[in-house]
């Protein structure tokens, strides 16, 4: 048997034999899988890390995004945005998450949502009320998560803003940005690919809403509702055991 296939007992914290093939072993990485839903204490609060904001122009005491319970995909609390009646830019912030330096990293959450437009389907001048995920890296500014080189690989952008409004969260010249919108018909599961240039960085997740008023219009469930978040740090590497100090996501 030649030495470069020969069994190795490598002197790490934990003992693991390796099959000496030239293969990159990942140890001491941050666990796999990081959840989150919005169960671990009372409503209205946040979960520690979790922080949210609104912004209007009339000044209304129009609420942050909050726990909310009766309504969830799991459990019985999920982050709840109102469709604000007024001219809002609201967001929900994650906490730092560290991204391996491998793989394909990547996040899921399940959410619903039931967001106002002046086209019932939200498809023949696009949509007023829409909401977006944006990622900052290292740190830095956010950005659309495809923008920033991120992919949905399941549950993206159903729709685009109407570029005859202004929306607080769209883009310049033209004033339109792909959003989720309309009426969802219930919880449905969104996951993305974090962007490559995040690989041995860290990432914060944005969940943000852009209101142009006219909302509150649905009889029940109206607003984004937002549960069971899943950030998978690894993502598809060799091995799914305990060399990566965590478990993986369930897929």
């Amino acid at each position: 048997m030649s030495s470069a296939k020969q069994l190795r007992w490598l002197p790490l914290a934990r003992t693991a034999l390796v099959i000496a093939l030239g293969l990159p072993l990942f140890a001491n990485a941050s666990p796999a899988c990081l959840t989150e839903n919005f169960d671990s204490a009372a409503a209205p609060a946040l979960p520690t890390g979790w922080t949210s904001s609104v912004i209007t122009t009339t000044g209304t005491n129009a609420p942050a995004g909050t726990r909310a319970v009766g309504y969830a995909d799991s459990g019985t609390n999920a982050v709840w945005f109102d469709d604000y009646n007024d001219y809002a830019d609201a967001s929900l912030y994650s906490p730092v998450y560290a991204v391996g330096a491998v793989g394909s990293p990547s996040l899921t959450f399940v959410h619903s949502y039931t967001l106002w437009t002046a086209d019932a389907s939200a498809q023949y001048n696009g949509a007023n009320n829409g909401a977006v995920l944006e990622v900052a890296i290292n740190g830095g500014a956010y950005v659309d998560v495809v923008d920033a080189g991120g992919s949905f690989s399941a549950g993206g952008y159903n729709v685009a803003l109407d570029p005859n409004f202004r929306s607080p969260i769209a883009q310049t010249t033209p004033y339109t940005r792909a959003v989720w919108g309309g009426d969802s018909s219930g919880f449905g599961a969104t996951t993305v690919v974090v962007p490559p240039s995040a690989l041995a960085g860290t990432v914060q997740f944005r969940w943000r809403l852009g209101t142009l008023g006219g909302g509150r219009g649905f009889a029940t469930h109206s607003g984004w509702w937002i549960d069971s978040v899943q950030y998978e740090t690894l993502g598809d590497v060799i091995f799914h055991d305990d060399f990566e100090g965590g478990v993986p996501c369930p897929h």
